[in-house]
């Protein structure tokens, strides 16, 4: 693989911090300085790339992980832009590079689209936000989503109450299952999740405030749903030892050095910020790093993280179908170069089927317009 010698900024940024953090053992510390490489790492975001697996600017060698798709066996071939991922491994010998034991993907709704509105629609009584940076499959953009059309969705908690989602990865589904995800409310005796009536055994587990991931068959009024699995979200990525990196957006303030990260807290009164002057408010993205103490998580800094950083993507992967320069995929993934002029160690006649590439670009809907195009060895 073609590594640039130039660090992303992100990473550029997480060297400095470390290098002012002091050294520390377990969960309560951090157990290592980037570059001596074996320190254990968690991290939560959405996947920008592939050749290794790209979360929070970090490339995880994932040839031996293991690798779950909504609670399923999968294949790293599988994971898609845009997915959210739960990355276990350890730090490599810089801070851009990882490997990882484990990759666990979950969807956070599927089912049919009920009602749209500009940048967003309804699924299941949840609200699903979409961006620049929300990445399509079998839909052209936002703009093609329409009542009725089944989609399966990964994104991020977006609001306290965990009804409103900003959706990472919109797809296509033919799946007749309905999932939501959000708190479990109960009132006198009824238990629902966004709106939605609970019904069956499985319900008798579900504690108020939860913050749950609701699998099931949806009734003929559309008003309750009887479930057929339930995955608990708030246990995944908490209470890991060693480092975290955990992208989000902030759903509450506690106060002046501490907010909620979905359902993660975070503690900011040892932390540095970029941009030096960002101001913490509700419904910004950003990425914290730091380290697990007690349940929370002690950042040593926090970045915001805009639409155009997140609709960057890089793939390194063989060209498995070829139609023309503008029309080909690497990875599952529908790619235009028309655009690209020079190829790095090659010609624009190189770029064909069974070609190994590696490029970069930024996502437009359901295609990927590269903007940087090389051949790899």
């Amino acid at each position: 693989m073609n590594t640039s010698q130039k660090l992303p900024r992100r990473s550029f940024l997480a060297l400095a911090a470390w290098s002012l953090a002091s050294c520390g053992g377990g969960s309560g510390g951090f157990a290592g300085l980037p570059g001596t490489g074996g320190t254990g790492i968690t991290s939560f975001g959405s996947i920008s790339g592939f050749g290794s697996v790209i979360v929070n600017s970090i490339k995880f060698d994932d040839l031996q992980a293991s690798i779950q798709i909504n609670g399923e066996s999968a294949m790293s071939t599988d994971l898609r832009l845009g997915m959210v991922a739960n990355v276990q491994g350890i730090r490599g010998t810089t801070t851009s590079l990882g490997t990882a034991s484990s990759i666990k993907v979950w969807s956070v709704a599927q089912g049919a689209v009920s009602q749209v509105s500009a940048g967003q629609f309804k699924l299941a009584g949840m609200t699903l936000l979409t961006n620049g940076a929300t990445a399509f499959d079998g839909l052209s953009s936002a703009a093609a989503l329409a009542p009725g059309v089944q989609v399966t969705v990964w994104g991020l908690q977006t609001t306290a109450d965990a009804s409103n989602w900003t959706a990472t990865r919109v797809a296509v589904s033919s799946a007749s299952s309905v999932v939501c995800s959000g708190l479990v409310h109960v009132a006198n005796s009824q238990i629902s999740i966004n709106g939605l009536i609970l019904t069956g055994s499985l319900t008798d587990s579900l504690k108020a405030g939860q913050l749950v991931r609701i699998q099931g068959t949806l009734s003929l009024d559309g008003t309750s749903l009887l479930v057929t699995r339930v995955k608990v979200l708030d246990t995944d990525i908490q209470f890991n030892e060693g480092e975290a990196e955990v992208e989000g957006l902030i759903t509450s303030l506690l106060s002046a050095t501490r907010f909620q990260l979905g359902s993660i807290e975070v503690d900011t009164s040892a932390a540095s910020f970029e941009p030096l002057n960002l101001q913490l408010v509700v419904g910004t993205r950003v990425e914290v790093h730091g380290s697990w103490q007690a349940g929370v998580l002690k950042a040593y800094r926090v970045e915001t993280e805009d639409e155009e950083s997140l609709d960057q993507v890089e793939i390194e992967a063989q060209i498995t179908e070829f139609t023309s320069l503008s029309n080909f995929v690497v990875r599952s993934q529908r790619c235009d170069a028309s655009g690209v002029t020079v190829v790095k160690n090659g010609a624009l006649s190189d770029i064909k089927l069974g070609a190994k590439v590696h490029l970069k670009g930024t996502k437009m809907g359901d295609v990927v317009k590269v903007t940087q195009l090389s051949l790899d060895d």
